[in-house]
């Protein structure tokens, strides 16, 4: 003899979901948008492009 499905009882076995914080981001306003974060920290690293590497030579016979 068959059962069909869902016919079983389920178990309760007493377990609560915790209810999950929003995954919402708060939208910026206008004023940040226009002119940007006031507490934004750059954290880029910035390399100085400007700096040349001495050859051999030049540290050779530098004095």
């Amino acid at each position: 003899m068959c059962i069909p499905h869902g016919a079983t009882r389920t178990v309760n076995t007493g377990f609560i979901k915790e209810a999950k914080p929003k995954k919402h981001i708060k939208k910026p306003s206008k004023n940040m948008l226009e002119k940007g974060d006031p507490d934004f920290v750059d954290e880029r690293k910035h390399t100085n492009a400007t700096k040349k590497e001495e050859s051999f030579f030049d540290k050779l016979f530098k004095d």
